[in-house]
């Protein structure tokens, strides 16, 4: 959804953050107020980085899992948090909250592990551990 609103100009941005700040003083609930700020803030985001005055936090919050996936094809992560501009911390934890930085088991591999967790009697996270 977010990449349809970057085309944006600078009086759609306002508008629209206008209209968020409305919502967000109507709704009761606290989930769906979250929500409308996680949403307000990205659209200040926007607007910071048409002001170019975007924050390290602000610089994630528009960056979108395909766009850091492309980088990924070229570039390591040190290099991508260097050109995006924000440290390899906050760039570890972007990819934690986006899940980005798991590693996946094969299927050959997990299903070994079941064969083996099923025979020796043990729990699977024993014997993912070993």
């Amino acid at each position: 959804m977010r990449w349809k609103w970057e085309w944006m100009d600078r009086k759609l941005l306002k508008e629209k953050q206008i209209q968020l700040i409305f919502q967000l003083e109507q709704e009761e609930n606290r989930f769906i107020r979250k929500r409308l700020i996680e949403e307000l803030e990205y659209f200040e985001a926007l607007g910071d980085r048409e002001k170019g005055l975007l924050t390290a936090e602000q610089k994630l919050l528009i960056l979108t899992p395909n766009e850091y996936r492309e980088h990924k094809k070229t570039k390591s992560d040190v290099e991508i948090s260097k050109f995006i501009g924000v440290s390899r911390s906050s760039l570890a934890e972007w990819k934690r909250k986006n899940g980005l930085n798991r590693k996946k088991q094969r299927p050959v591999q997990q299903e070994m592990i079941d064969v083996l967790a099923f025979h020796l009697d043990k729990w699977m996270t024993y014997i993912e551990k070993i």
